[in-house]
């Protein structure tokens, strides 16, 4: 019976040191916001949400820079299908790729000796 009688004063004692300790803590305010910074952002780290924001960012500028490249390859299209549209770009075209000619042409043909 001691022994309980005993063991129950150590832990109203020891309870009464922790909260005369927090009490004490919370008496300074800085040092509350320090520790709920620390808290909260050791939370944020452990749970990835920091790595997940970072990431997202990144992403969003590689897309960005991808959007960037594909309107400016579009323009180059348009103007080319833009062209295409003209009668002698379509000569032109045909006479270069295809190697055609004109009725009145003189062409020559080369050996490749």
């Amino acid at each position: 019976m001691i022994f309980a009688y005993h063991l129950v004063w150590m832990i109203r004692r020891n309870f009464a040191r922790v909260g005369q300790k927090i009490s004490d803590f919370v008496q300074h305010p800085v040092r509350v916001f320090i520790t709920c910074l620390v808290f909260v952002t050791a939370g944020l780290l452990l749970d990835g949400t920091l790595f997940h924001l970072w990431r997202l960012n990144h992403d969003s500028g590689e897309i960005a820079e991808r959007i960037s490249q594909l309107r400016t390859e579009t323009m180059k299209i348009d103007n080319e299908l833009r062209q295409t549209r003209d009668p002698n770009f379509l000569e032109l075209q045909a006479r270069d790729r295809l190697e055609l000619a004109n009725k009145g042409d003189l062409v020559f043909i080369f050996s490749d000796k």
